[in-house]
C-alpha cells in the first residue's frame, strides 16, 4: 500500500484539483492522508466531503503550525509500504502510484520522477514525451556522493531531466527508512526544510531509481514561501546552513562534497539578498539594507564560500556576490531587483 500524504493550508481553490488527481489514480491500494494546518477557509469542508465519499481519505486537523509540521504529522498516522507527498496546490498523473508500486521497484529505497512546472494552471516549462518503467536509472551505494552533490548542486541526474531532488514531491520514499532512522522535517526552519530531509534520506538509502517519467504537476505560485518576500530569510538560511554543515560531517563526507557545499551556500546568499534583504517588498530603509548585508558579512560559513565565487556558478550571481563582497550595494540592489523582475516573469517567483 501506498501512504499519500498533502499537507493543507488555505489552499480550498486548488484542492479538489489536487484531490481528485489522487483519488483517480489507476492504482487503487493507497490511503489518501489529509493533514490541514490550521486552515481558515473552506479546506477542511472540502477534506470532509471526501472523507465521507471515500473510505480511503482520512482527514487529521492541527493548530497552524506550518508545513512541515503538517508533513510530520502525516508521516506519524502513514501505514504504507511507500510514502508519497503531494502539495496541496499541485496534483499528480493517473500513473504516478502505479509506477511507485511496480513490482520491480520494491527493493529499492527511494524512486525519483520528473515533474511539469505550471503557471496559472498551464504548463510553464517544456513537457517531454513521456516515457515507461523502463526508461530508469538505478543509483547504488557507491553513487551516494553523486546524488549528493546533485542535490547541493541542483543539478539534474541526466541531461534532459526535470527532476527536483530538493522537495520531497516527484518522489516515493521507504516508510520503513524513514521510521527506522526517525528521519523528519525540521519543524524550526521556513524554507529548506525539504532539502535536510532528502540529504538524510539519501545519506541513509541504500539504493534509488531515477524514473524518466513525467508525473507530478507543480503550480507555481506568487504567494509560496519559497518565492516570495520573507523578512527573515537571513536567519533561516543560516540554521539551515549550520544543520547542513553538520549533517555532511557527521557522515565524514564533508571534504568530499565541500565545492558543492560552498556552490549551495553561494546559491543561498543569492537568494537572502534577492528575497528578503533588496526585495521589492520590504519595509527596510536602504541604511537597514546595507547593515543586513553588513551582518551576512560576518558570517562565517558566507565568508568561506565567497572564496569559491570565482570558480562557480552563472555570471549572473558571481557578478552579483563580486559588488557584494567589495559592499556596492547600490549596485547589488539594482541587480537584485532585475533579478525578482526575471523570476517574477519567468514564473519562478
Amino acid at each position: 500500500m501506498i501512504s499519500v500524504i498533502i499537507p493543507i493550508y488555505n489552499t480550498a481553490g486548488y484542492l479538489n484539483r489536487c484531490i481528485n488527481s489522487v483519488l483517480s489514480s489507476s492504482y487503487e491500494d493507497f490511503e489518501l492522508i489529509l493533514v490541514d494546518d490550521g486552515s481558515v477557509d473552506q479546506s477542511a469542508f472540502i477534506c470532509r466531503q471526501y472523507c465521507a465519499q471515500d473510505p480511503r481519505v482520512k482527514y487529521c486537523r492541527q493548530d497552524h503550525r506550518g508545513v512541515s509540521a503538517a508533513r510530520n504529522k502525516g508521516i506519524e498516522e502513514s501505514r504504507g509500504t511507500w510514502i508519497v507527498f503531494v502539495d496541496s496546490d499541485d496534483f499528480i498523473s493517473p500513473d504516478f502510484l502505479g509506477m511507485a508500486a511496480y513490482g520491480g521497484f520494491q527493493e529499492h529505497e527511494l524512486l525519483l520522477f520528473d515533474f511539469v512546472r505550471l503557471k496559472k494552471g498551464r504548463i510553464a516549462g517544456e513537457r517531454r514525451a513521456a516515457a515507461d518503467k523502463n526508461v530508469c536509472r538505478r543509483y547504488e551505494e557507491k553513487d551516494r556522493m553523486y546524488l549528493v552533490r546533485c542535490l547541493l548542486n541542483m543539478s539534474q541526474l541526466h541531461k534532459n531531466g526535470s527532476v527536483n531532488l530538493a522537495s520531497p514531491w516527484a518522489k516515493a520514499y521507504k516508510r520503513s527508512i524513514i521510521e527506522r532512522y526517525h528521519i523528519r522535517f525540521r519543524e524550526d526552519l521556513a524554507v529548506y526544510e525539504d532539502r535536510l530531509f532528502n540529504m538524510e534520506y539519501i545519506l541513509t538509502a541504500g539504493s534509488c531509481t531515477y524514473v524518466r517519467r513525467q508525473v507530478y504537476y507543480a503550480e507555481v505560485r506568487m504567494d509560496s514561501a519559497m518565492r516570495g518576500y520573507s523578512q527573515d530569510f537571513l536567519h533561516n538560511d543560516v540554521r539551515y546552513q549550520r544543520e547542513l554543515y553538520f549533517l555532511l560531517n557527521c557522515r565524514h563526507i564533508f571534504s568530499d562534497v565541500e565545492a558543492a557545499y560552498y556552490n549551495s551556500v553561494l546559491s543561498n546568499m543569492t537568494d537572502v539578498l534577492v528575497r528578503e534583504v533588496f526585495h521589492p517588498l520590504s519595509t527596510r530603509t536602504y541604511k537597514e539594507s546595507c547593515s543586513r548585508c553588513s551582518k551576512m558579512q560576518r558570517i562565517k560559513i558566507y565568508r568561506r564560500a565567497l572564496k569559491y565565487n570565482r570558480r562557480t556558478g552563472s555570471l549572473s550571481r558571481r557578478a552579483l556576490l563580486f559588488f557584494y563582497c567589495r559592499k556596492k550595494y547600490c549596485i547589488v540592489k539594482l541587480i537584485c531587483r532585475a533579478g525578482c523582475r526575471i523570476l517574477e516573469m519567468s514564473g519562478r517567483l
